[in-house]
């Protein structure tokens, strides 16, 4: 019988030290949320991160799976920055960055699952907070989380001319970032562990790192951003191909065409004035691909042209991509297809029973809702849901735009307040909240009021370290 290691006896098995235990390493815990909250600001405000609804939901749906078979304390919270080179990292507190062109270069879901899990394994072995402790008594947690970003995401020029104590800060933040050997094997040793509990192919993560550094191995130039932070060697292929060996998956996925759906979504550049077309795809995704280029406005719209994704929509109720593409479309055309809308409508009620916390299914639906003049519909909709989303950042900025075309400023005020705190911003929240009680209503400020009763330390304490 095959016995599945936990990830202690993986560690022990190997005689690898559990670099994150709390034996071996102590960090204050309070500090690494300050600085999640701060990187999480900079990420958000710096750089050019993907909302699009389905992509965004796709790779949180895969982050979520796998945190699920671990008992961590942090609430891990799963991004894609919209840049092309090949990276993903690990951010303080749990925040997982995933690029737009690490999405592409996958050739099937396990493949991205499997740079997640590695991800994740580095958050929970604390690779990155032994590094930002020691600096954290020495600078501002702003000053540090805007640092990290940069060199995490990839766009740090060491060569820039900062003041001597950033300049100073900046370079042994780099050194630290550089993981050694032993943070890479402990990574993927509890990354494929993890894979494998959450029905993924545990031979996928050291399948995707073998053939980056194959494509890239005669021209150094052509080196994926991840293999630069993520150095890959025979030894370490081999160790993940033999610890891959000993585990069989709990339990396997359905397939589904959820990577090849978004791959096209993000191919599809809305500006080219040429369409961009992929050869020999099924007819599900000749027709998904047909339909973004309606939805791009690359060619007209009609009802006989949305035809095949209607059908989609039926044969596949449960899939929601269809169904969000569809109402995307139906959205910018709401008077002409007024059946397809009614039809489109029903669908979504039934996704949202079906998928509470999909907020690409409930954003996706609420444009729709306003495309038809129904804000009133839509804010009642927002508000009712709120609680069931991981990410409230922009279901809050969708209710504060609503709020502000309607001239209901303290409302607009207050649920961007709101969005901002998602995202650690806690100087702007406070900001919006004090101009939002100029002209609320009672009952307004009386939930003002609850709010910065319930979040008084993070919203009147400087996000500065304190030992």
């Amino acid at each position: 019988m095959l016995v599945l290691l936990t990830p202690a006896s993986i560690i022990q098995a190997a005689k690898l030290p559990d670099l994150g235990s709390s034996d071996l390493i102590a960090y204050n815990i309070n500090v690494e949320q300050a600085l999640g909250r701060a990187f999480n600001t900079a990420l958000h405000t710096q750089y050019n991160l993907n909302y699009d609804p389905d992509v965004v939901s796709y790779i949180r749906k895969i982050g979520h799976e796998i945190v699920s078979q671990i008992g961590e304390r942090r609430s891990f919270k799963f991004y894609v920055v919209d840049d092309p080179n090949i990276n993903a990292f690990a951010g303080p507190n749990g925040i997982i960055g995933i690029h737009t062109g690490l999405i592409l270069a996958a050739k099937n879901e396990d493949e991205l699952a499997a740079v997640i899990a590695h991800e994740i394994a580095h958050v929970t072995q604390n690779h990155l907070s032994r590094g930002y402790e020691k600096n954290s008594k020495q600078s501002n947690l702003n000053t540090i989380a805007t640092l990290l970003a940069a060199v995490l995401i990839g766009m740090y020029d060491s060569s820039a001319v900062y003041p001597t104590l950033i300049a100073g800060l900046s370079l042994d933040i780099e050194q630290q970032l550089k993981n050694s050997r032993l943070h890479e094997s402990e990574a993927d040793h509890i990354g494929i562990q993890l894979l494998s509990q959450a029905g993924y192919n545990p031979h996928a993560m050291g399948d995707f790192f073998a053939r980056l550094a194959k494509e890239s191995q005669n021209s150094a130039s052509q080196i994926p951003e991840i293999l630069r932070s993520h150095p890959v060697t025979e030894r370490r292929i081999a160790e993940s191909e033999n610890r891959a060996q000993l585990l069989a998956v709990q339990s396997s996925k359905q397939p589904n065409n959820y990577l090849k759906l978004i791959q096209l979504k993000l191919k599809t550049d809305k500006k080219a004035n040429e369409q961009q077309r992929v050869q020999n795809l099924s007819k599900p995704l000749a027709c998904y691909q047909k339909n973004l280029h309606i939805l791009a406005r690359q060619t007209p719209f009609s009802l006989a042209k949305i035809e095949c994704l209607q059908t989609l929509v039926k044969q596949n109720p449960n899939h929601p991509f269809y169904t969000t593409l569809l109402l995307q479309i139906l959205a910018q055309h709401p008077t002409i297809a007024s059946k397809a809308t009614l039809s489109a409508l029903n669908q979504s009620d039934y996704l949202l029973d079906l998928y509470p916390n999909n907020t690409a299914v409930l954003l996706e639906y609420t444009n729709l809702l306003l495309s038809l003049k129904k804000d009133s519909k839509v804010i009642a909709l927002l508000k009712s849901y709120d609680e069931n989303q991981r990410y409230t950042y922009q279901v809050y900025k969708k209710l504060s735009e609503i709020y502000a075309s309607q001239q209901q400023t303290a409302d607009a005020y207050f649920f961007l307040a709101l969005a901002q705190f998602n995202i650690g911003n806690t100087k702007k929240t406070s900001y919006l909240l004090k101009q939002a009680k100029i002209t609320a209503t009672p009952t307004l400020k009386q939930r003002i009021a609850r709010f910065e009763h319930q979040n008084s330390n993070l919203l009147k304490t400087k996000e500065i370290s304190k030992h």
